[in-house]
């Protein structure tokens, strides 16, 4: 997974519709989209002009950001 840039503008997205719900820097709608509650969170995916992150993909970014050994090349 590449390492995405944190302040990325991105929007939560509803799946079924893709009808926005949030807008804002990639980190904080990493962080919004983990606050739905599981059984719901396949509703919805993170979109920005460089791609789209799912949960899962999501927490592996945020993970990237917070634990050093994700900076090392």
């Amino acid at each position: 997974m590449q390492l995405w840039p944190m302040d990325e503008p991105a929007e939560i997205r509803r799946s079924h519709d893709s009808r926005t719900v949030a807008k804002g820097p990639l980190v904080i709608m990493a962080h919004g989209l983990l606050a739905i509650a599981d059984d719901a969170r396949d509703g919805y995916r993170i979109c920005s002009a460089i791609g789209e992150l799912d949960a899962e993909q999501a927490e592996e970014a945020l993970r990237r950001w917070t634990v050093p050994r994700y900076h090392a090349a």
